[in-house]
């Protein structure tokens, strides 16, 4: 790889880190020599990826609903118990959704849609932050899309979701 970067000694979580995007970045994770925790809550395809990707380095999978506050914070638990920490935290975890227009979307859908795309990020930050500024290290990334900043026909809520996720990742200094 050509421009890779020195994570040896970091503790990554991936939230969807079993396939697509979240497969790349586990991926990139590994090969620049952190230990990835894949956040999925398809808990046997994640396992399938992180056995595919254990030659590589260190991947463990925890299954969890990043809707669901209290199973996050469970998910918090396992990985603290098997790395001793958290240095990195990727929210990528996400749902397109219906394509419809606004005025026939199923409401269950958007809400369904908000709670994946906006909510897990939310859950996850307000669950690992806490931790990195008590090591005082962290690192959050929080994946959006253009289509936050410019919108997609007929994907309201997906552009909605993501345009929330880009208003809410104005980079913090959170740590002295």
């Amino acid at each position: 790889m050509s421009n890779t970067i020195n994570l040896s000694g970091r503790f990554a979580v991936v939230t969807g880190g079993a396939q697509g995007i979240g497969r790349a970045i586990t991926e990139r994770f590994l090969d620049s020599g952190a230990a990835v925790a894949i956040w999925d809550r398809d808990a046997a395809f994640a396992q399938k990826t992180a056995d595919e990707l254990k030659s590589r380095g260190t991947v463990v999978t925890v299954a969890v609903d990043v809707t669901k506050l209290a199973d996050v914070e469970r998910a918090r638990d396992e990985t603290a118990k098997t790395f001793g920490r958290v240095d990195i935290l990727v929210n990528n975890a996400g749902i397109a959704g219906k394509n419809a227009t606004t005025w026939e979307y199923p409401a269950e859908e958007w809400a369904q849609v908000m709670r994946v795309n906006l909510d897990g990020p939310f859950y996850c930050c307000r669950t690992i932050a806490p931790t990195m500024i008590a090591q005082k290290y962290g690192r959050i990334v929080n994946i959006a899309s253009i289509a936050g900043k410019e919108g997609n026909p007929n994907a309201s809520a997906y552009s909605v979701s993501k345009a929330g996720v880009n208003f809410s990742s104005r980079p913090t200094r959170l740590l002295s």
